[in-house]
C-alpha cells in the first residue's frame, strides 16, 4: 500500500535518500583531504601494479633470489623471481612455432629462391678449402707426390683446376641437393627454439615490440581503473568507518585492474558493431603495424642466414642427414668428373670420416654467403604478407600465449600488490595499521558490504568489456516479450471477429 502524498510515512521515507546523502556531505568535509586522497591513491595503486606485472613478465632474464627450491620452466622459486617470458622460453616458442611460423613458413618453399648458380659463385673462391677433408682422408695411404699433386690442385689458389673447372658444377648440383632434401637435413622448429633457448631476452623483445601499444595500455590503464574504482572505495568509506576498507579496497583495484587491462587487450576477438560504434581487442585492431614489427625482428634476429646454417651443422637431429647428403654428392661427383674411372661406396669408413669432417668445417666457409641468403629468402616480406592476411582469430594467437602462460600469476600479483599498498595507505590516513575483528557482525559491516560493492563496481565496468553477452540476452528478452505481446493481440482480435451465439 503506497502512502498518501502528505501522509507522515511517506514524508520519512523520502528523506531517508537525502538524509543519508547529507550524511556523506558532512563526513566528506569534516576530512575532505584524506578522502580526496583514496582515488588519487588507488590510480598510483593501479598504475603501479600494472607496470610491476608488466616487467614481471620480461624480468629478470635469470631468475634472482635465493637457491633454496626452483621449479625448472616455471617463473617463481621458494624466495625469488625470474621474469615468466625467459622462464618458459622453450613452451612459449614451441607455441610459436606451432601456432605461427609453421602456419606462414616452410623450408620447401622458401629454399626454392636460392639461385644454384648465385651460390656457386659466391663460393668458389672457398671450393678449395670445403673438400679439402676429402683430399686428406682418401689420399692418406697413397703415394706423398700424389696427395702433393692433389693438393695443390684444391688448394685456395687461383690456379686450382677443381675451383676453375669443377667446382662450380660441384657447388650447384650441391645446392641443388639442398633444395631437393630440406625437410630431412633442416628442421624450422629446432632453428627457432634453439635461437630463442640461446638469447632468452630475444623472446621478450619480440614480444616487446610487438606489443609495445597494449604494454603501454596495460600499465596506462591502471592509473585511470584505479582510480575509477577509488571514487567508489571514496564513497564506501564515508559510510563504512573501517579503515580495513582501504586495503580491501587496494586489493579489488590490483585485481580488477590487471584483469580488466588484459581482457581489453584481446577481446572482443572479431569486430563488434553497437550501433555506430565498433570495438575490437587493441592488439587487433593494430594486425598490419603489428605484421610489420612481428616479421622484421623474426627475419634479422632469430631466422637469419647464419642462424639457418648454424642450426642445420650442428641439430642432432639434422646433422646426419647432411653428412649423408656431401658423402653421396662428393662421390657422385668424383664418379662424373673421372668419367667412371673412381667409384666411391658410399659406406666406407673414409668417405664418412671426410663427410663428418666438411660438415664440422662448412659453416666457417659460408660467410660471404649471409647476405645473399637473407635477401633472397625474403621472410620478412613472405612473413608480413601472412600476417596481414590471417584472420582475427589466428592473428590473437601471435601475443596472447604470453599472458595466457600465467595470466593468473599476473592479476593475483597485481592483487597482492594492491593490497600492500592499502595497508600503506591506512597507515598514512589513520595513523595505524588495524586488524579487523572476526565476528560475524563485524565481518558483514566491514569487510563483505565494502568487498561486495567494490566487486559491483567491476562488475559494472566488464560489461562494458563484454558487451557482446549482455546485449545478445537483452536482445532474447525484447524478442520474446514481442512475440508474447502479439500473441496476445492476435488472440485478442480473434475473439472479437468470432460473434457470440445465444443459445
Amino acid at each position: 500500500m503506497i502512502p498518501p502524498p502528505f501522509s507522515r510515512e511517506r514524508v520519512v521515507i523520502e528523506s531517508i535518500p537525502s538524509r543519508i546523502f547529507e550524511f556523506g556531505v558532512q563526513r566528506f568535509a569534516s576530512d575532505w583531504k584524506s578522502y580526496c586522497a583514496i582515488p588519487i591513491i588507488a590510480g598510483f595503486v593501479g598504475w603501479f601494479t600494472n607496470y610491476l606485472a608488466v616487467q614481471m613478465i620480461f624480468y629478470p632474464i635469470k631468475w634472482r633470489g635465493l637457491p633454496i627450491y626452483k621449479v625448472e620452466g616455471e617463473p617463481f622459486g621458494l624466495l625469488g623471481w625470474q621474469g615468466i617470458i625467459p622462464a618458459k622460453t622453450l613452451k612459449m616458442s614451441e607455441a610459436m612455432v606451432n601456432t605461427t611460423v609453421n602456419e606462414l613458413l616452410t623450408m620447401e618453399e622458401i629454399i626454392q629462391r636460392l639461385d644454384p648458380d648465385v651460390v656457386s659463385r659466391i663460393l668458389l673462391p672457398q671450393s678449395g678449402l670445403i673438400v679439402r677433408p676429402f683430399v686428406d682422408e682418401l689420399l692418406a695411404d697413397r703415394p706423398k707426390f700424389l696427395s702433393n699433386f692433389v693438393t695443390d690442385y684444391t688448394s685456395d689458389t687461383n690456379r686450382g683446376m677443381i675451383k676453375q673447372r669443377f667446382a662450380e658444377k660441384f657447388l650447384r648440383d650441391l645446392t641443388a641437393d639442398v633444395q631437393e632434401n630440406i625437410n630431412t637435413i633442416c628442421s624450422l622448429r629446432h632453428c627457432v627454439v634453439g635461437k630463442m633457448c640461446s638469447d632468452r631476452s630475444l623472446l621478450g623483445r619480440l614480444f616487446q615490440i610487438s606489443g609495445k601499444d597494449e604494454l603501454l595500455f596495460l600499465v596506462d590503464s591502471g592509473l585511470y581503473l584505479g582510480f575509477a574504482l577509488g571514487l567508489i572505495q571514496l564513497v564506501i568509506s564515508l559510510y563504512f568507518d573501517n579503515p580495513w576498507t582501504l586495503s580491501l579496497g587496494g586489493l579489488i583495484v590490483g585485481l580488477a585492474t590487471n584483469w580488466l587491462a588484459l581482457k581489453w587487450i584481446f577481446e572482443p576477438v572479431n569486430p563488434l558493431r553497437i550501433g555506430p560504434f565498433s570495438f575490437q581487442g587493441l592488439f587487433l585492431r593494430r594486425q598490419n603495424e603489428v605484421s610489420a614489427d612481428f616479421s622484421k625482428f623474426f627475419a634479422e634476429q632469430v631466422l637469419t642466414s647464419r642462424q639457418l646454417w648454424k642450426s642445420m651443422l650442428t641439430d642432432p637431429t639434422t646433422l646426419p642427414e647432411w653428412e649423408k647428403l656431401i658423402a653421396n654428392r662428393f662421390a657422385t661427383f668424383t664418379s662424373e668428373v673421372t668419367l667412371g674411372a673412381v667409384n666411391l661406396k658410399l659406406k666406407s669408413r673414409k668417405l664418412k670420416a671426410a663427410s663428418a669432417r666438411v660438415c664440422a668445417t662448412l659453416f666457417d666457409y659460408l660467410e660471404d654467403l649471409h647476405d645473399y641468403v637473407d635477401q633472397a629468402l625474403e621472410i620478412d616480406q613472405t612473413l608480413r604478407a601472412r600476417m596481414m592476411a590471417m584472420t582475427s582469430v589466428q592473428f590473437e594467437r601471435v601475443l596472447h600465449p604470453i599472458f595466457e602462460e600465467d595470466e593468473m600469476t599476473l592479476i593475483l600479483s597485481g592483487g597482492a600488490l594492491g593490497f600492500a599498498a592499502g595497508l600503506v595507505q591506512q597507515y598514512l590516513i589513520t595513523g595505524s595499521i588495524s586488524i579487523p575483528v572476526l565476528s560475524f557482525g563485524g565481518l558483514l559491516k566491514r569487510i563483505l558490504l565494502p568487498a561486495a560493492s567494490s566487486i559491483a563496481g567491476v562488475f559494472a565496468l566488464s560489461v562494458a568489456l563484454r558487451p557482446k553477452k549482455q546485449i545478445i540476452k537483452l536482445t532474447e528478452r525484447t524478442r520474446q516479450l514481442r512475440r508474447r505481446t502479439q500473441r496476445y493481440l492476435n488472440g485478442s482480435r480473434r475473439k472479437k471477429r468470432i460473434p457470440s451465439t445465444k443459445v
